[in-house]
């Protein structure tokens, strides 16, 4: 058994998960963040490489196999590797192919004959199958994976890793071999800040709430407790904690608060700062050329302190990382995501809220979310302990209280399996009936529904013995109006809702409320028209001691029965996929279970098929130049935020478009398309040769988030170029591409 590799001695746990991939199996690792499931990786990767075959390393966001690309670069050379992100591809037949998730998922759906000499598939942040919005690739890649591929999951730590690893033995009839680390090295504590408690314990803030409230008598509406800032927090952790990240949950936040600390602190000498100037010269050219961003984020970093967030420019996050990386940051405000995958592992990790908006409403951080955040806090070797501190406002204790995470009560993993047109289309073109049937009794729901639907049926037998047992005390008309302890305290509230209505005047009982009342005495009426036959007070004691006992056991059996109906089986997406069928042959994309034309170009359409197909073949793009498709392209699947503004568009007819739109949304519903044509702007200007300082002043995107309009729409142009097979109409997809892929938007930080 391996005991060392890359000079550093191993944990159990990276020893048995290194043994059983000697062994040729399929190994998920589930461990706490920051215990070092990356060497398990590092290793496979390395042996793969050493033995000449092919490996596929998957992550669930562009960053992170954009930092694992110049990583395995570095370590292996620029040959060996390969990178596919949609947006960028760079020699795609190395033998470690770096991508994303939704990458690898699109070409085992569509039978890529390039993955018959791939070895391992590496499946980095596996626990995201758990993510509402995107966990459904995560469960097609692993079902769809050909059967040669073996898998390697690495996990932060999960509720049902045993019952992740079953299910992917049942599926793939593989031996699956589960690793679960449950000790960090670095053991984390867990802390909460206000000015008045200072640095304090759960139970100790708790405590201290409730003696102040005591101790305090209020005679005003005055605040009971001094407000916190994040200045309060730096100030108390600065001289034992840093460096340390904070986690802000808003962009904009994350540059304000930078911006207040260095107002404030500085944590570099003079000869750091002359470093940091000349890294940012060195990244962005002469200071005279830089942008605006680029000064207001040189101004923190020269003293130590950064932001980071989606809104930054690529070139930018990647000269954060690297400051970060290079011990020069001693603060970092930044967005969750910087929590996700790449390892910057820090002393201690401050929390602004312990509420954050997940584009629906605020709702408090999950145990999951909050274990992984502060999973970054205590470097291995460096610290004894790693620390997370999170700001609580007391002065909203009632309305929400703190909260008390707990790792032993992390959220299972659940199958978030969706049917896509897209799917739909695939497994008509590459299954026949009965293995597609099989395909959704081989999803993660599936497999829960039937051990979830074992236990609950056990449950339901063993209450349904209970409740037989405790009606036998009871007579048959337990539960009625006919049992005279369920009639006379009806009878008592109906006396009492006769008296209420008989003091209404006329004018009063013609009212709504006086109608509904008087509809409610006649409807009770009629159900306590009888009285009910007296029992002996025997019977009586029996009905009140048992009663209740029964009544609450057929409830619970009741609600078990509902939940257990209420579960998606596999029968759920057979319907599903049925009804998608019946439409997709409505609008011409299949025939006879077979894909005619415009099903065969949607099927390798990954984003919006309906939508791209129907303007493909619309003829509305030959209508367009160059400049006014791409502006076209940009706007589909853009998903627009409250209070964004762009500058007025007139250079397209959106007309034929919209036409396109009701089509499609009169057959699919309403949510079957997302286009936003005010994002044309954008790419059109762009794409004409406007720099990109042109393009902030037609709209309040931050720059960050307007390159990623640009690079998704060179991924969709990409897709589409692979999907048709007019040679011409390809060309003029590559020329879109090329017109895009330059300056800012080029991918900088991959050179």
């Amino acid at each position: 058994m391996i005991s060392e590799y890359q000079g550093l001695k191993l944990d159990q746990f990276q020893m048995d998960a290194i043994e059983a991939i000697n062994h040729g199996h399929s190994v998920i690792v589930s461990a706490p963040t920051g215990t070092g499931k990356t060497m398990v990786a590092d290793y496979l990767v390395e042996k793969s490489i050493r033995e000449s075959k092919r490996i596929i390393y998957t992550a669930p966001i562009k960053a992170l196999s954009n930092q694992k690309f110049k990583d395995f670069s570095r370590q292996f050379g620029s040959e060996t590797v390969g990178i596919m992100t949609g947006d960028v591809v760079i020699n795609p037949g190395a033998p470690l192919l770096i991508m994303t998730t939704e990458i690898f998922r699109n070409q085992v759906i569509t039978n890529d004959p390039e993955l018959e000499h791939v070895s391992y598939i590496i499946f980095d942040e596996i626990h995201w199958l758990n993510d509402e919005d995107r966990g459904t690739v995560w469960e097609e890649s692993i079902i769809l994976a050909p059967p040669n591929i073996k898998i390697l999951g690495l996990s932060a730590t999960i509720a049902n890793a045993a019952e992740l690893k079953g299910w992917i033995e049942a599926i793939r009839k593989d031996t699956v071999v589960l690793i679960e680390e449950q000790q960090r090295i670095v053991p984390l504590e867990y802390y909460y800040f206000c000015q008045d408690t200072g640095i304090i314990g759960y139970d100790d803030l708790i405590r201290f709430y409730y003696q102040k409230l005591k101790s305090t008598d209020r005679t005003d509406n005055s605040p009971l407790f001094k407000p916190t800032s994040h200045l309060d927090l730096i100030k108390t952790v600065e001289k034992q904690y840093l460096p340390t990240l904070y986690f802000v949950f808003s962009r904009k936040q994350c540059a304000d608060k930078a911006h207040e600390l260095a107002n404030i602190k500085n944590y570099l000498s003079p000869e750091q700062s002359k470093e940091v100037k000349n890294i940012f010269l060195e990244h962005f050219g002469a200071e005279d050329t830089w942008s605006s961003s680029t000064r207001k984020l040189f101004r923190v970093c020269r003293k130590g302190i950064a932001y980071h967030h989606a809104g930054l420019l690529p070139l930018q996050k990647s000269v954060v990382e690297d400051l970060f990386l290079a011990k020069t940051i001693s603060v970092l405000y930044c967005t969750e995501t910087f929590s996700v995958g790449i390892n910057y592992p820090v002393k201690a990790v401050c929390f602004d809220s312990l509420n954050k908006y997940d584009g629906r409403s605020f709702r408090a951080l999950a145990n999951h979310e909050f274990f992984q955040m502060s999973g970054r806090a205590g470097r291995r070797g460096i610290d004894e302990i790693g620390y997370s501190f999170a700001i609580v406002d007391l002065n909203y204790f009632e309305k929400e209280p703190p909260v008390k995470f707990d790792i032993a009560k992390l959220e299972p993993l659940t199958s978030q399996f969706r049917l896509s047109y897209n799917t739909v289309l695939n497994l008509l073109a590459t299954l026949s009936p009965e293995q597609i049937e099989t395909y959704f009794k081989k999803s993660f729901a599936a497999h829960s529904y039937i051990l979830t639907a074992q236990k609950t049926e056990e449950e339901i037998h063993l209450l349904s013995e209970q409740s037989a047992q405790a009606k036998e005390n009871l007579c048959e008309h337990v539960g009625t109006y006919r049992c005279p302890l369920n009639y006379y305290p009806k009878k008592k509230e109906l006396d009492r809702l006769h008296k209420a209505y008989d003091k209404l005047d006329p004018r009063r009982r013609n009212k709504i409320f006086g109608r509904q009342m008087h509809r409610k005495i006649m409807r009770w009426e009629k159900i306590l028209k009888t009285a009910p036959q007296k029992c002996t007070r025997k019977q009586n004691d029996n009905c009140k001691s048992f009663a209740g006992k029964w009544i609450n056991l057929e409830k619970e059996i009741t609600d078990l029965k509902n939940q257990l109906f209420s579960m998606p089986d596999y029968n759920t997406f057979n319907s599903e996929f049925g009804r998608k069928k019946a439409l997709l042959q409505q609008i011409g994309y299949i025939g006879n279970d077979k894909l005619l034309p415009r099903g065969e170009l949607a099927r390798y359409i990954y984003v919006q098929e309906i939508l791209v197909t129907e303007l493909i073949y619309s003829g509305i793009i030959e209508q367009l130049d160059d400049d006014q498709l791409t502006a076209l392209i940009s706007c589909i699947d853009y998903e627009s935020k409250r209070n964004e503004y762009f500058q007025k568009f007139d250079q397209i007819d959106f007309k034929p478009v919209r036409e396109i739109l009701n089509y499609i949304q009169s057959i699919c519903g309403s949510d079957a398309v997302r286009f936003e044509s005010r994002a044309a702007v954008l790419a059109y200007h762009w794409s004409k040769g406007a720099a990109l300082i042109e393009l902030q002043q037609l709209c309040t995107l931050d720059e960050g988030d307007i390159i990623a309009v640009l690079r998704r729409t060179i991924d969709l142009l990409r897709q589409m170029r692979e999907a048709v097979t007019d040679q011409s109409l390809r060309e003029r997809f590559s020329v879109c591409i090329k017109k895009l892929d330059r300056d800012e938007a080029s991918i900088q930080e991959l050179n």
